[in-house]
């Protein structure tokens, strides 16, 4: 058989969820797994921490840990081409491996879903705050930000997928934009020596892995990166609604994660070059004031108070699109589970009109208001221990689909050397 003939053995017993099929463009996929990942949101709560965990070795631990990513993305991606499921990681753990494991990639997803927003929720605020000028605002004043970021994303995500999409590629656009041009802005203040004094100058020694100083600090850097890369998946929870064939659904992850490698490593580079990792310095990436929200300050600094409210807006939008994506995946997975009777029924409800599941994703909104109402009390770091709380959870069920990919394509993976690899 030639190899362009190879198909992947598609999964059988799959039931159909009552979902729009072709609501959701190939373009809008790929803006949905773009938006899921939300560089400006992901970095300015990231970046800061990872530059404590890594230093100036920062961006070659992105590549890195995008190595294991991409495979894992090749994995979603012939996962997909077998069995377009909007259960995604649920669906085939239980399939290729057994129930219970599936179960436990299902839940996963879930929490690291859910503590996705609380965290977006956390950098919206912030952004919010910092852009009319109210950084000492009181607990009740950052939940009522929280409550009307959360509420309208969900009720966005409510009003159907193929809305939902227009909206994030919108966004999307939007974003990239603004990110393109705030890296121009900060390589010429580079260039022209408008930088802090204590930022190292940019070396090809940044991309040495060697020069990790130890394991810990690898592993630390490595678990943050893990958490702003997460989120091309998210197109492929759509992969019932997509417009096309499975195979075409598949590659928008791997497209995702490609576009998001470069832009990280470019947008790392240059934060690096302009602000530095030394912790004592008030403009640092790692200063404890600047940490959990960089590009606030990035803009500040290389603009002008104006540029801290262009960036509060920037990242604002970015959370705003990353909840809406992730909110979509999630409650279909939530769809599949129930579908499946892994949750209650009333999960498995579709909207009529919409096509949509409209009482998961009330649910799943609620209870991420909920959690972080709850945090705003206790945790005097919401963005940091979302992060970190993540990471974890992500890498659990990214493992379940790694291993059921080899499982599932064991007998047929060695009939060529590409689908081997």
């Amino acid at each position: 058989m030639a190899e362009e003939e190879i198909a992947d053995p598609p999964m059988h017993d799959l039931h159909s969820k009552g979902l729009k099929k072709g609501s959701v463009s190939l373009i809008g996929a790929v803006s949905i797994g773009l938006a899921a990942t939300a560089p400006a949101y992901s970095l300015t709560g990231a970046l800061g921490h990872g530059a404590a965990e890594a230093g100036y070795q920062l961006p070659v631990v992105f590549i890195i840990a995008v190595v294991p990513m991409f495979f894992v993305a090749l994995a979603y991606k012939h996962l997909t081409d077998a069995a377009p499921d909007a259960g995604t990681v649920f669906t085939w753990g239980s399939k290729a491996i057994m129930p219970h494991i599936g179960w436990i990639g299902g839940y996963a997803l879930l929490l690291s879903s859910v503590l996705a927003g609380v965290g977006a929720a956390g950098i919206t605020v912030n952004a919010v705050t910092v852009a009319l000028g109210m950084e000492n605002a009181s607990n009740w004043v950052q939940m009522g930000i929280a409550a009307v970021f959360i509420l309208a994303t969900t009720w966005l995500v409510a009003r159907g997928a193929e809305e939902s999409s227009r909206t994030t590629l919108l966004l999307t656009i939007i974003q990239y934009g603004g990110l393109i041009l705030f890296t121009a802005i900060l390589l010429i203040n580079i260039l022209t020596r408008h930088k802090n004094p204590t930022a190292e100058p940019f070396s090809w020694d940044w991309f040495n892995p060697f020069a990790i100083d130890s394991f810990a600090a690898l592993l630390g850097g490595f678990l943050v990166a893990v958490f702003i890369f997460w989120g091309f998946d998210a197109s492929l929870s759509m992969s019932e609604e997509t417009s096309g064939s499975p195979k075409d659904s598949g590659k928008s992850g791997v497209t995702a994660i490609i576009i998001t490698v470069i832009t990280y490593v470019v947008i790392g580079v240059a934060a690096l070059a302009f602000a530095g990792a030394d912790p004592t310095s008030a403009t640092s990436l790692t200063n404890d004031a600047n940490i959990d929200d960089v590009f606030s300050t990035l803009a500040r600094e290389a603009i002008g108070p104006k540029g801290a409210v262009a960036a509060a807006i920037i990242i604002g939008l970015s959370a705003f699109s990353a909840t809406i994506s992730t909110v979509m995946s999630m409650v279909r997975s939530v769809l599949s589970m129930a579908t499946y009777k892994a949750l209650p029924e009333r999960f498995a409800s579709v909207d009529d009109v919409v096509q949509t599941p409209k009482f998961a994703t009330w649910f799943i909104g609620l209870t991420t208001l909920a959690i972080y109402c709850g945090l705003t009390w206790f945790s005097d770091s919401i963005v940091e221990d979302c992060v970190y709380s993540v990471g974890i959870s992500i890498i659990t069920y990214y493992s379940v689909v790694a291993i059921s990919s080899v499982l599932y394509f064991w007998d047929t993976a060695f009939e060529s050397w590409r689908t081997a690899f």
